[in-house]
């Protein structure tokens, strides 16, 4: 899910509610003179194959059923966007990003800021009462929720219009569905993973090859024995090997999740009924992880950081392994952004994550989606521009403002060309995995998130072993089950 003002996220809520989604370039940062050239670009082809030229308009009953589509277009209409904090001025480069669209179809596009702090409530409230806006964004993990409530289009009758399914890698896709519910509730709009960062020159000190210093678990873990024996230090100041957030971060679960996927478990059981969070192979993921802080290869007060501030110990040179999203590469062709030394923003390395027990390597895939709410009265209005933001050429543009991927197949293919660490994060993509799409996803989140905060912290302190472990883990598996039970309320 989205990130916080400060940043911008895939996926950043308040997170009693959201737990899942975002408190989260070498890409060529095109400037907004360019952005509006090629949006208007794009436009015109989208207009033409999808709307049909004026040419056509004007050539009466033998029209095309674009044709006809373009016609029930009324220009003047107003259609209401609510957003998130997408970048550093979200509604001004939202509005920006659409202009293009505006001029040519005469669609107002009416762009206000709904912050992560307050959006869940206000979205469930709209879907509730129809009063709201036309399209909202909303974190990947939240649609679930948000359909459940009866009170968005099912858009199944849609979406070949914009490629479908099959436009979309299968991770991506997944977050508009409801398990054993039909219909499409969400088009993708801006896609995040998570992977690993490293700090390129402390791997040269260390003679670790980047090509196979995270291939796996056991690569990862020499790697960072090797750092805190090699590389203590760096330009004359301290560094640690790895660190991560703990409990104060919304986004806990997506850092320790992966691991659990590694070793073949998985976050509930296949009919998402029960929580399989206590299962002996999600017990092995998670167990790997705390044995980075036992073995002294953990930063242990980053436990007591949230996420923003432990990429800011990454940025300011402290850390030499993180796992972070993609809007941090971004930051580092910032200038502004003063959280970088000089020698962290120019060894920045991205690895995809390593591979587990199951012979595969996962990661949480999230981001952001379109809804369009029922009680809209201009669907088709809204429809357009929602099929306007999922042209892979507007999808680039606007993911590279914020430091995000685009979410169609081939535009992520695109951004991925431009530079070896992009390529890294597209990897990442394609390992991308999300939660299971229930509606009771963000409560169970949040207990997942509670334990492993806890199970983290004892670890870091007089340690923990593995009926411990299990003990934790069979708690928040009893906690998550109740929850299920509960239904959505």
């Amino acid at each position: 899910m989205p990130r916080r003002t400060s940043r911008t996220s895939t996926s950043d809520v308040d997170e009693n509610v959201l737990g899942p989604f975002q408190e989260e370039a070498k890409v060529h940062r095109t400037s907004l003179r360019t952005v509006a050239t090629l949006v208007a670009m794009v436009l015109a082809l989208f207009v033409v194959a999808a709307c049909g030229s004026d040419d056509d308009e004007d050539s009466g009953a033998g029209g095309s059923a674009n044709q006809s589509e373009e016609t029930q277009l009324k220009r003047g209409t107003t259609v209401t966007l609510w957003i998130m904090n997408n970048g550093p001025e979200p509604v001004a480069d939202t509005e920006r990003i659409l202009k293009p669209f505006e001029q040519k179809t005469g669609i107002d596009v009416k762009v206000e800021l709904v912050g992560w702090d307050v959006q869940f409530d206000r979205i469930r409230n709209a879907a509730v009462s129809g009063e709201g806006p036309d399209i909202t964004q909303a974190g990947t993990t939240q649609v679930p929720f948000f359909a459940a409530l009866g009170g968005f289009e099912d858009l199944s009758d849609r979406i070949e219009k914009i490629g479908g399914s099959g436009a979309y890698p299968e991770g991506v896709w997944q977050t508009t569905q409801v398990k054993g519910q039909e219909g499409t509730w969400a088009v993708p709009w801006f896609t995040e993973a998570r992977t690993i960062f490293y700090r390129k020159d402390v791997l040269e000190k260390a003679g670790i090859d980047p090509a196979t210093a995270f291939t796996d678990w056991d690569a990862m873990r020499t790697t960072l024995q090797t750092i805190k024996e090699k590389v203590p230090e760096i330009g004359g100041k301290p560094i640690k090997p790895f660190g991560g957030p703990g409990k104060k971060a919304f986004d806990l679960v997506h850092h320790v999740m992966p691991f659990v996927w590694d070793a073949g478990g998985s976050e509930l059981s296949e009919d998402a009924t029960k929580s399989a969070i206590n299962s002996p192979e999600a017990v092995e993921g998670v167990k790997f992880y705390t044995d980075l802080i036992e073995r002294g290869l953990f930063d242990t007060s980053q436990l007591e950081r949230d996420g923003t501030q432990v990429e800011n110990q990454f940025k300011g040179g402290r850390l030499a392994v993180w796992i972070g999203g993609p809007w941090v590469l971004q930051a580092a062709e910032r200038p502004e952004d003063d959280a970088w030394v000089k020698a962290a923003r120019e060894n920045v390395g991205i690895a995809p994550m390593p591979a587990g027990p199951s012979g595969k390597g996962y990661t949480f895939v999230g981001g952001s989606n379109l809804m369009m709410l029922k009680s809209s009265k201009n669907k088709n209005e809204a429809w357009a521009v929602m099929e306007y933001l999922s042209d892979p050429k507007v999808q680039i543009d606007y993911a590279n403002l914020m430091g995000m991927f685009p979410s169609k197949t081939d535009a992520q293919e695109e951004v991925g060309g431009t530079s070896e660490n992009h390529a890294a994060f597209l990897e990442a993509i394609k390992q991308g995995r999300t939660y299971a799409p229930i509606p009771q996803w963000a409560q169970v989140e949040n207990a997942y998130k509670t334990r492993l905060g806890t199970i983290l912290d004892q670890a870091a302190g007089k340690g923990l072993s593995d009926q411990q472990l299990q003990a934790e883990l069979d708690k928040a598996a009893e906690e998550a089950d109740g929850l299920l039970a509960q239904g959505t309320g």
